[in-house]
């Protein structure tokens, strides 16, 4: 990538990150003028994210369709947008013509979908990713795939389909367990949420600020106030060892 087009990429990110449409539609106008759309695949791809991130999804797609070459990167920039705001069948609809033009999807592709597949409650194409996912062996590569499998069954309400899911993860995190925790909470299954708590203990796992508050609002729910009481002495107890010991 030449300076140029490094100083241009800069300039997009930054644009994205305040939401900048006008300048960023502004810079747009002066890589066409220059043709740098061409010669750059990356810069092609910030720009249609800087879109996407700035909500105007149309004009990030009009960017992908005119590109001569796509590629998956591309595609996973403007099916992100799709899946942030909301617009989960546009999202779906990229992933499939993504698919037809012969470009496999990968992990964030993935992870993207499920997110659409979690706002739409659409377990039956959550179902179909699943398969996808497990016959190209992606659960082991990529940790966050798998959190993102967990919270689509959890958030379509198949609390034991997300647990099954967790058990078969070969690395599960803290992330992976609070994912689990509020799926039962969400779906009001405190006292399940409680033994899934100790069954993460189980592994010599440490839980986080996260996993105490779910944890609280589980006793909550239920009207444990001792065990939250105790709960609530834990999470004093860790708040004094991080500010003394790090």
């Amino acid at each position: 990538m030449s300076k140029e087009d490094f100083n241009v990429v800069a300039f997009l990110k930054a644009c994205a990150h305040k939401k900048d449409l006008c300048e960023g539609s502004r810079i747009h106008a002066s890589i066409v003028r220059k043709g740098l759309l061409e010669k750059s695949p990356y810069l092609a791809t910030t720009l249609i994210s800087m879109y996407a991130k700035c909500g105007a999804l149309l004009k990030a797609q009009k960017v992908l369709e005119e590109l001569p070459t796509r590629n998956v990167i591309s595609w996973n920039a403007l099916i992100s947008g799709y899946a942030q705001e909301g617009r989960v069948y546009e999202a779906f609809k990229c992933f499939k013509t993504m698919q037809n033009e012969g470009i496999s999807p990968d992990t964030i592709t993935f992870i993207c979908i499920l997110k659409a597949c979690s706002i739409a409650r659409d377990v039956e194409m959550g179902i179909t990713i699943h398969v996808k996912i497990v016959s190209n062996c992606f659960l082991f590569k990529d940790i966050a795939l798998g959190n993102a499998l967990v919270d689509m069954y959890a958030k379509c309400g198949l609390i034991n389909k997300a647990q099954e899911v967790l058990e078969e993860l070969p690395v599960r995190d803290v992330v992976s367990w609070n994912i689990m925790i509020n799926g039962c909470v969400q779906n009001e299954q405190n006292n399940k949420a409680l033994s899934i708590y100790e069954r993460m203990q189980s592994e010599d796992l440490a839980p986080n600020s996260i996993t105490f508050i779910l944890i609280l609002k589980a006793c909550s729910n239920i009207g444990l106030i001792e065990k939250g009481e105790n709960f609530m002495k834990v999470c004093e107890y860790v708040q004094v060892y991080l500010v003394v010991y790090l």
